[in-house]
């Protein structure tokens, strides 16, 4: 049996571990396509390369490695050299190494060292200096000590159950802390970003009709008196052992109080001491020596301050434990509410994502109900499934979150190690044993298959500074978490899970306000509150909010309004001539021979649909397949190197075979193509409406421009960006750069390039805004007077680098390009946000309608921002999108910036009605996700001005 299942796996074949790797030829193409334009990508920094330091999976250890430290930047590496080079690490032998040191883990058995290098790369360094509109706030902000500058903070919760005061946590000091297990010393002490540009003195707008909403917000109340004071602690003796420390802090409960949080050098009180220095005495539990502790007052932090929100969360991660929930992630869960589907094999643990944060008037908590999904299934059942694993297996396994069944803790898959196995040894109490014995030993869990190559999950930045290492895992013993793409395509299973990821305005708010009554009515979530002096209101937060006039939608020389509910205006323009129609004289189709009459029948009615449109189809060339297999379809498709366009039908949705086509005529012959399902002809009923639709698409992919709203601004650009990471592939990102070429923002220049680091995203962003402006001055004759860009796939975490290396390098480039520099705005945008909006409906929670607008309470007194709802949703609880203005010199007021972006969300021409985001975001994630996904490659310059990817 175990022979059988571990038959397939054996060593890797392909490339040995840590050997250099290429670069792609297509990124290597796009490059040359860069260079041949006459634009030089600038150099690119090196990462700089960090030890792999073992740790195990709660208490699994990873594979021996021995690292050399490296210090700055890796040098001599060659341009198209991994990272991952031997070169960059020292192996020390088996025999070599000394028991017990970090660096060592499990030896193969075939005697060799499995090395894993970790990079990380400082992505850039420097504080922004204070501006003078907000010397106040970043005063507070920045009055660090230096004593404190060099002390690390993190927002870590102990594994113990004890409540911070040390009564009941364990012998090894594993209460409840900040930092626990925290390096000393390591970095400085993080602040919040302030984003909101200085000449900007008020967010508000005014134009709209005031309407009252609710948020999923309630209000973290604070005593009058209230403060939170950090200290500064110095043992003397020196003591580096934390969980010392720790032990002889709690010897002072009566001067600390019942309640507090301490790292091993920060202390964090509820109140302020006697005096700013503080000098107590205990006693070393081990020996009875006699340490000397001195607290010295640091500051009383701000609500602004990075520390006072990781703290304000830290208490709610305990009153989420004292519920019973279990986290799983950054998220908090139910197990023992779980629903199973037992049909669909997958479980469902409801639960909570919490975040508390200083808005613009109070102390918030935001609460939003979450839903997740564990399958029955094993990552070795997925490993297993696969025809050849070491090739499908990378696509279905990198990036996933599995869910080990031993402890119940939940790991991102990073890279799949064939060289080690179950039967791999490891240092282990000063002896070795191999991981399935270990987990008989400690779990009683039985391994099955020895032969199965291990999960790796490589640590995250803030472990790695305390000195995590790479963690492997078992396929055996790691259940799959969430839902494949093959799921979320199988229509009837979404149909059953809709209960679960689309809950209504009703039952959401009914699920929120019980989530309240559950804090409120435990006594360990009261007491925890009570003891830092806050209170948590029971109802969500009101907000006035805005709904901003409908737009008039502009088709065939009319303007049209549009059901304001539904927010879509198919049936108003649906025998309007379009307002730029191309007529396709000269076109193909291809499809195998069994649909041809269902070919016949699509073609006869795209020429009847077309003609109200103002568009004409000619009588298309016909090429009809004895198979269907991708080779076939490209021998075809290369019969059609002179036509406008190529209609392709396909059996079924086989992501090979459609990538093969789209990459071929994409890349190589630079012709615009549309793919149809063969069942989607098969409803005859509804073939009017899908030809409609088609000839739609075609028109726009072929430069033509159906309708439009009215734009204020002259001369102004606007431009797109978005990024798509391939979870299947190493450094697989591609950006994508959508620009406006014309006046009415209907036209656009579409650019993508791949990625591997941040710096090689800036310069081919830059690259793309340096053509931008190019194609802009050729097709206007004029240089643009404006230019505002809307970026989306920004996290908190690189608003910094965003701000201080891509928007420098965009004025960089308006120099060297333009004239004088236009005026110019940064739009974050962001719709993977918690925050949801209700109205009031007749006494029932509702979803607000489209063109509601909040820019005050619930957003940030940092930034100049607001929230937008731009569509309408059938089932569910409609999503804002949260929009952060980071750069602004356009004179634009907030109902201008408020205006323009819901003008933007109407102007997205694959669907009749308003989207989540600007419409040049939307373009260009379809685009850097159709490129990452099938063609691989910058596209035939014949398409760059042209919605091939629609």
């Amino acid at each position: 049996m175990d022979s059988q299942r571990g038959r397939g796996w054996g060593r890797s074949r392909g490339r040995s571990r840590g050997a250099p790797v290429n670069p792609s030829a297509e990124s290597a193409k796009t490059q040359q396509q860069l260079q041949q334009q006459q634009i030089q990508p600038s150099p690119h920094a090196r990462p700089v390369t960090a030890p792999s330091v073992v740790v195990p999976p709660g208490a699994v250890p990873a594979p021996i490695t021995s690292v050399a430290p490296s210090v700055g930047r890796a040098r001599g590496r060659s341009r198209g050299q991994s990272p991952m080079d031997p070169s960059a690490t020292r192996v020390t032998h088996p025999q070599q190494m000394q028991p017990g040191r970090p660096s060592q883990g499990p030896v193969s058995q075939a005697g060799t060292v499995a090395v894993q290098a970790v990079v990380s790369r400082a992505a850039y360094r420097g504080v922004e200096k204070p501006a003078n509109c907000r010397q106040g706030w970043q005063q507070r902000l920045t009055d660090v000590t230096a004593a404190m500058g060099e002390v690390m903070m993190e927002g870590a919760v102990g594994n113990g159950s004890g409540s911070g005061n040390g009564d009941n946590g364990d012998d090894n000091g594993n209460e409840h802390s900040v930092g626990r297990g925290v390096m000393r010393g390591r970095r400085e002490i993080g602040q919040i970003t302030w984003t909101k540009p200085e000449n900007i003195t008020s967010k508000r707008g005014t134009q709209g009709q005031a309407i009252i909403v609710r948020a999923n917000y309630f209000t973290l109340d604070k005593k009058l008196d209230w403060k939170l004071c950090l200290y500064h602690v110095d043992f003397s003796p020196d003591e580096d052992r934390t969980s010392e420390r720790k032990r002889m802090m709690r010897q002072h409960k009566e001067v600390l109080g019942q309640n507090y949080l301490f790292d091993g050098m920060q202390l964090y009180l509820p109140f302020k001491l006697g005096t700013d220095v503080t000098e107590l005495a205990s006693k070393r539990e081990s020996d009875q020596a006699v340490y000397s502790i001195r607290l010295k007052f640091i500051k009383e932090l701000s609500p602004l301050d990075s520390q006072f929100l990781q703290i304000m969360n830290i208490i709610m991660k305990r009153c989420l434990e004292y519920l019973g929930l279990q986290m799983i992630g950054r998220n908090y869960f139910n197990s023992k509410a779980e629903m199973k589907e037992e049909r669909l094999n997958i479980a469902i643990w409801p639960g909570y994502s919490t975040s508390i944060r200083q808005h613009e008037n109070s102390l918030l908590l935001n609460a939003e109900i979450m839903h997740k999904f564990l399958r029955t299934e094993t990552a070795y059942d997925v490993l297993r499934r696969c025809n050849n694993p070491k090739t499908e297996g990378p696509k279905h396994l990198l990036g996933a979150i599995v869910m080990t069944i031993y402890n119940e803790k939940t790991y991102r898959i990073d890279e799949i190690e064939w060289t080690v196995n179950p039967s791999s040894k490891f240092p282990y109490k000063g002896d070795e044993i191999t991981y399935m014995d270990y987990y008989k030993k400690n779990y009683q869990v039985g391994i099955r298959d020895p032969r199965q190559p291990m999960l790796m999950s490589r640590p995250k930045k803030r472990d790695l500074r305390r000195g995590a290492g790479n963690i492997y895992l078992v396929p055996e013993l790691c259940k799959m978490t969430g839902l494949t793409e093959e799921m979320r395509g199988d229509f009837n299973m979404m149909k059953d899970l809709a209960t679960y990821m689309r809950v209504g305005p009703d039952k959401r708010v009914q699920s929120l306000l019980k989530f309240n009554r559950d804090l409120a009515s435990n006594e360990k979530v009261n007491q925890e509150l009570v003891d830092w002096g806050l209170k948590l209101s029971p109802n969500l937060i009101q907000v006035q909010g805005r709904v901003l006039p409908a737009e008039l939608i502009i088709q065939g020389g009319r303007e049209l309004s549009y059901n304001r509910k539904s927010s879509e205006w198919s049936r108003e323009i649906r025998s309007l001539r379009l307002n730029v129609p191309v007529d396709i004289p000269n076109w193909a189709i291809v499809f195998p021979r069994k649909f041809s009459n269902d070919a016949r029948e699509l073609t006869t009615t795209l020429q009847r649909v077309a003609q109200p449109m103002g568009m004409s189809f000619g009588q298309p060339a016909v090429y009809q397949l004895n198979s269907d297999q991708s080779q076939e379809y490209i021998q075809q498709l290369n019969q059609c190197s002179n036509a406008q366009f190529i209609l392709v039908i396909l059996p079924n949705d086989r992501a090979d075979r459609y990538s093969a086509i789209k990459r071929h005529c994409s890349l190589k012959m630079g012709i615009a193509t549309q793919c149809i399902l063969s069942r989607t002809l098969f409803k005859k009923q509804r073939l009017m409406s899908v030809a409609t639709k088609v000839a739609l698409q075609i028109n726009c992919k072929l430069g033509g421009e159906p309708w439009n709203v009215a734009i204020p601004i002259k001369n102004a650009m606007v431009i797109g960006y978005d990024t798509y990471h391939d979870k299947g592939t190493k450094g697989a990102s591609v950006g994508a750069v959508v620009s406006s070429l014309n006046q009415q923002w209907t036209k656009y220049l579409s650019q993508a390039a791949r990625h591997n680091n941040q710096e090689e995203l800036t310069d081919n962003f830059t690259l793309g805004v340096r053509n931008a402006l190019q194609y802009y001055q050729q097709e206007n004759g004029t240089q643009p007077n404006m230019v505002i860009v809307y970026r989306d796939g920004v996290g908190d975490g690189q608003i910094d680098y965003v701000r201080e290396h891509e928007i420098t390098a965009i004025k960089r480039c308006f120099s060297e390009v333009l004239e004088k520099p236009p005026k110019f705005a940064f739009v974050i945008v962001s719709k993977r946000i918690n925050t949801r909006l209700f109205i009031d409906n007749h006494g029932n929670p509702d979803n607000p309608p489209p063109g509601t607008v909040v820019d005050d309470v619930i957003t940030l007194p940092e930034r100049y921002d607001f929230f937008l709802v731009s569509q309408s949703v059938n089932q569910g609880t409609v999503s804002p999108t949260s929009f952060n203005i980071i750069d602004d010199t356009t004179g634009l007021k907030p109902d201008h910036m408020q205006r323009l972006a819901y003008k933007l969300c109407h102007l997205y021409y694959n669907w009749q009605g308003t989207i989540r985001v600007p419409a040049p975001c939307m373009l260009a994630h379809k685009m850097a996700f159709i490129t990452g996904q099938s063609v691989h490659g910058q596209p035939h310059r014949d398409l760059w001005t042209r919605l091939w990817y629609l």
